[in-house]
């Protein structure tokens, strides 16, 4: 039974070791992984500018001669017009019809004004006093 579980052991350990070994090949080969997959999608060329190292200083490839021009226009949407079916009834009703909701008045009733329910049992409570703690300006001294 001992040899059985040592046998085990040495078993999983085994194994263990050879996961560790598969992982970390596929680690090392998937370094260009991300690079291969990101040069495949469209955003290849944002990727790749996010993925460049910072070093890289890529504004030293633009000559600062060059000049650029920009040309704004103002674009502006044809006003709206108002067609014959936006202001067909029968293509907009609902059915629902609305009615005001009206609540029954609130009536007095006997036991709302008997005091002897409302009142409460506990005393009042005893007016504060001034301690000594509270004037020293030992304590409130900052």
């Amino acid at each position: 039974m001992k040899t059985k579980n040592n046998v085990q052991k040495a078993i999983l350990r085994s194994a263990a070791v050879v996961v560790s070994f598969v992982l970390i090949s596929f680690t090392v080969s998937a370094q260009t992984f991300w690079k291969r997959l990101l040069e495949n999608t469209g955003f290849s060329d944002i990727a790749m500018a996010m993925a460049a190292p910072a070093d890289n200083d890529l504004s030293s490839e633009v000559p600062v001669e060059t000049e650029t021009f920009f040309y704004y226009t103002n674009e502006v949407e044809p006003a709206m017009e108002l067609e014959s079916w936006m202001t067909d009834d029968s293509r907009f009703a609902t059915g629902f019809y609305y009615e005001e909701a009206a609540d029954e008045s609130l009536e007095l009733e006997g036991w709302m004004m008997d005091e002897t329910i409302f009142q409460s049992d506990e005393e009042e409570e005893a007016a504060l006093q001034i301690e000594a703690w509270m004037v020293e300006t030992q304590t409130w001294s900052i």
